[in-house]
């Protein structure tokens, strides 16, 4: 069974109707009032509270950044979601247009080459049949003329929601380095935190491990936000049953809309960067457990060239046939923000199973 559904362009959502930002302001009135409680505590370890301190509003700010980096991902997302659910209209009018237009060649070819028209005009039997008749022919001849005005003009839009669609790609992916490189400053600032924290005691200790408590849960709420305004975007095609973007729940996606990274990312927590390609390696750097043998839940990469681009390929294992052959959720492989599932028959061209 195929089932395909397109959708119009997508409406931004208003997040703030779900309480995520009321959530955040709440926090994080928290988190600075326990910043300033362990910048000001008298221990004996001052020093090292006010060095605590120092890291956590580092911490803070580079968490707005990332909330605006975010901001922009989406705002990037949105406007390549729309561009290509009416480059997939666009396409499917244009199908339509010259089909028709092929039936009326045909049809006024039969006409001129068999004389069925003068037969007609000859045969009328009174000055209104023989009008009709004319009437009838102009009026395909008028019909034909809109349709080759309407091909012109799709195939103009189409050249510009093509250089529309590439050039929303590009702000996309600059919005996603961005993020990456935010969420990996972010990372660092964390490590650091929990290192000095680590050196402090009595009061402050505590405050530092509320104020961790408290920074950690709205970096939860700030991935559900995301996710949510992800997924309110959603897929231009869903194709054979695929599984739908954000099916198994809320998750941080920080790659452009669309793409096979995207989908991927929706459906598994993935914490590394990079294209499709690269993912074996980041994945194993961070200690991602990987293999050879497919398994359902599991990412496959794909690699570099053959029936994928230079940037590889990555889908989502959603059911095992052999210890060879298994079933993918995937998105592009089809078209850009297209969702489809396909049977893989053998392990060729496979870098690694993700688990």
């Amino acid at each position: 069974m195929i089932v395909a559904a397109v959708l119009s362009p997508p409406a931004q959502r208003d997040v703030r109707a779900d309480g995520f930002d009321q959530q955040i302001s709440a926090l994080q009135g928290q988190a600075d009032g326990l910043t300033q409680q362990i910048s000001t505590a008298q221990q004996e370890s001052s020093a090292a509270s006010t060095q605590a301190a120092t890291v956590a509003q580092e911490l803070a700010q580079t968490q707005a950044q990332t909330v605006a980096a975010q901001n922009v991902l989406d705002a990037a997302n949105l406007r390549l979601a729309a561009t290509t659910a009416s480059l997939v209209a666009t396409e499917a009018q244009l199908v339509n247009d010259r089909k028709q237009l092929g039936q009326l060649v045909v049809m006024m070819y039969q006409i001129r080459s068999n004389g069925t028209v003068t037969r007609a005009l000859v045969d009328s039997q009174s000055f209104a049949q023989t009008m009709s008749t004319i009437e009838s022919v102009a009026q395909v001849s008028d019909h034909m003329k809109s349709l080759v005005q309407d091909v012109q003009s799709r195939e103009q839009r189409l050249t510009v929601l093509r250089q529309q669609q590439q050039t929303e790609q590009q702000q996309a992916a600059q919005a996603v380095a961005s993020l990456q490189s935010l969420a990996a400053q972010q990372s660092a600032e964390q490590q650091e935190f929990q290192a000095e924290a680590g050196s402090l005691s009595g009061q402050a200790a505590s405050l530092a491990a509320q104020l961790q408590g408290v920074v950690s849960h709205i970096g939860q709420v700030r991935a559900a936000q995301a996710a949510a305004r992800a997924a309110s975007i959603g897929a231009a095609r869903i194709l054979s049953g695929a599984i739908p973007p954000f099916a198994n729940g809320a998750r941080a996606d920080y790659f452009p809309w669309g793409q096979c990274t995207w989908y991927v990312a929706s459906l598994r927590d993935v914490t590394w960067n990079g294209d499709a390609w690269q993912w074996a390696g980041t994945a194993a750097d961070q200690g991602m457990p990987e293999g050879m043998q497919p398994r359902v839940g599991a990412i496959v990469v794909f690699a570099r060239g053959g029936a994928y681009s230079q940037l590889g390929h990555v889908a989502y294992v959603d059911a095992v046939n052999s210890a060879t052959s298994f079933t993918v959720d995937e998105a592009n492989f089809v078209g850009l923000g297209v969702v489809d599932r396909r049977y893989v028959p053998s392990l060729a061209g496979i870098e690694a199973f993700i688990y």
